[in-house]
């Protein structure tokens, strides 16, 4: 009875384990490679999955010089589990620490589809001139040169940088990123290698790679990242699987021996804190403390060996907020509950006002039966829910006051936004976000938000469109609305409008006691995307305070004006309306009067 393609790897592994001989092993490999093509069905399997054949048959030379046999560590097996799962329909973007194993597995992945497929064209795409000869090296040739010749097709050639095929017309080759590179080609897989580091016209290099990549053809950027450029907008852009794969996911990655104490600083011992925290063992921690040590800029760290997406990614630029506990708070967050993610459902009514003739002159509307309903493409997150105080009976007998912050959407790449706050204690309650909604519907989600949590203070920012606050103030009449002052110029009086104003003025002033606030204690904030957008938020060389460029800050903004605007809030327990007034008016008084009891 034949063997599977599993039990064949299985058997390889148990060969190795035991015998650590490569001689063997490659006679092993020779002899099951013999069984796959004498057996119809295995061959079938192999055609359409080629990668299938790295187990079986591939070796590698692993960081000691050593000749192995090719097997997957942890995160080569979960990208394998991606790709099968997903499939092409849109590129994946690898983000990895430091020599984890993936250019050594898309290129065996490539190699593998080259021999066994027709009509394959596979081409990696490098950053440097070295490392296009050490891909096509060290990654291909070798791994090629120690395949049972029984899997080797036919060459046509096999040159510098092109490895190809003539009976299958299959082929793989690899070139220096440029910005015209692949143009003219036609393409069923590309790996673009290091794509944090290429120095040509990124998007140039995406149109002539994009041109090449036929229907279906897998594209993959793996990279560590290298600051804030056109990988990490290509990160947030949406348009890719985004996979990212902590350094601890290498099992190599591990020491015995503890770093010297003079080594441990304060930024070090509070990470490994968090690691242990996170689950990770003394050995891993061990071995990330001596990494940490054999740096000269410390700080390196955190791009070559990130803990999170965000660490990876370095921003330019004078941080406005405190980075580094930001970054130690998402850590943490990563192990709690997100909250409840929705929107709000209503009922719409209007009633007309009309005149003393009879005439409509206006429509009063309000929005009644507001429930949220949980949906996991929503756009509001519920961190928690409303705070209410009860008595021993269990009744309700106080409210937590709120107040909502709110910015409105720019233009077309930015978010309308809300940030709720629970005056009590200053923490963040729930959030909206979204970057493409009708200005009156931001507005009725608004009112409900606000509504939820006890009719909360509400300030938008008026900037950029006064049509939200103005919804809210006059066609709605919702009851708690910001108020700001204005110089009446004509009547040079000093009126009080609704809505926040961000000027040159009040913008240092709210960001300056965000700031403040979150440097006291940064677990006031909760959200991730929130948390996210500070350590992007910098003072810039004009000494202007915003985001960097091509990242977002309408959630900073949101949760600044939902700080400053806590001035016209309470800071303690609403008394709550326990209905005894009007129980006693049912039960004792005819009509209400205030006078009832005279009467009586």
């Amino acid at each position: 009875m034949a063997l599977t393609l599993e039990e064949i790897v299985a058997k390889r592994k148990d060969r190795w384990e035991s015998l650590r001989d490569i001689e063997y092993d490659r006679r092993l490999t020779r002899a099951a490679v013999k069984e796959i093509l004498q057996n119809k069905e295995l061959r079938d399997i192999v055609t359409r999955k080629p990668y299938l054949l790295i187990e079986v048959a591939f070796s590698v030379v692993d960081k000691e010089k050593h000749t192995v046999p090719f097997f997957l560590n942890e995160v080569q097996r979960d990208f394998l589990a991606e790709l099968e799962q997903r499939g092409t329909d849109k590129p994946y973007f690898i983000l990895k620490g430091r020599q984890q194993g993936f250019t050594t597995l898309i290129t065996a992945i490539q190699l593998a589809c080259s021999v066994v497929q027709k009509n394959f064209s596979g081409f990696t795409i490098a950053h440097r001139r070295d490392s296009t000869k050490a891909i096509f090296n060290d990654r291909a040739r070798v791994v090629y040169q120690r395949l049972p010749d029984q899997l080797k097709p036919h060459e046509k050639y096999n040159s510098a940088d092109e490895l190809f095929f003539d009976r299958l017309n299959s082929s793989w080759r690899v070139e220096t990123a440029s910005e015209d590179v692949a143009r003219g080609m036609t393409l069923n897989f590309v790996h673009l290698s290091e794509a944090a580091f290429y120095s040509c016209d990124f998007s140039l290099l995406q149109a002539s790679v994009g041109e090449a990549a036929a229907a279906g053809a897998a594209v993959i950027y793996e990279t560590t990242a290298n600051g804030f450029n056109h990988a990490k907008e290509l990160w947030d852009s949406g348009a890719c699987h985004t996979l990212f794969y902590g350094w601890w996911r290498t099992a190599e990655y591990r020491r015995q021996d503890a770093p010297p104490a003079e080594a441990v600083d304060g930024w070090l011992a509070e990470r490994l804190r968090l690691l242990a925290e996170r689950g990770l063992d003394e050995a891993q921690r061990n071995w990330y403390a001596h990494k940490y040590a054999s740096y000269l800029d410390k700080s390196l760290i955190r791009q070559e060996y990130p803990c999170t997406p965000e660490e990876a990614f370095l921003s330019g630029g004078e941080c406005i907020f405190d980075k580094e506990a930001i970054q130690s708070w998402l850590l943490r967050l990563e192990q709690k509950p997100k909250g409840r993610t929705g929107y709000f459902t209503y009922k719409k009514t209007g009633r007309e006002i009309r005149n003393s003739a009879g005439e409509t002159v206006d429509v009063e509307w309000s929005l009644t039966d507001i429930a949220f309903v949980e949906d996991k493409n929503g756009y509001i997150t519920l961190h928690e829910e409303p705070r209410i105080k009860k008595n021993g009976e269990g009744q309700t007998v106080a409210l937590a006051p709120y107040t909502l912050g709110g910015d409105t959407a720019g233009s077309g790449t930015d978010y309308f936004t809300g940030k709720v706050v629970c005056s009590l204690d200053r923490k963040t309650a729930a959030t909206l976000r979204k970057q493409r909604m009708d200005e009156d519907l931001y507005a009725e989600q608004m009112y409900c938000l606000g509504k939820y949590y006890h009719d909360a203070l509400i300030g938008i920012e008026t900037n950029y469109s006064r049509q939200p606050t103005r919804l809210l103030a006059s066609v709605y009449r919702y009851p708690h609305l910001y108020l700001r002052e204005r110089l009446d110029r004509l009547c040079e009086t000093v009126e009080q409008v609704p809505g926040f104003e961000t000027t040159a003025k009040t913008k240092p002033v709210i960001i300056g006691e965000l700031v403040a606030e979150m440097r006291e204690d940064v677990t006031l904030e909760c959200d991730r995307e929130t948390l996210k957008e500070m350590t992007v938020f910098v003072k810039k060389d004009n000494g202007r305070m915003e985001a960097v460029q091509g990242m977002h800050d309408d959630l900073v903004m949101a949760l600044a004006i939902a700080h400053f605007i806590g001035t016209q809030q309470r800071r303690t327990w609403i008394p709550a309306d326990t209905g005894e007034k009007d129980f006693i008016t049912r039960n004792f008084s005819e009509d209400g009067d205030s006078d009832a009891f005279i009467t009586w």
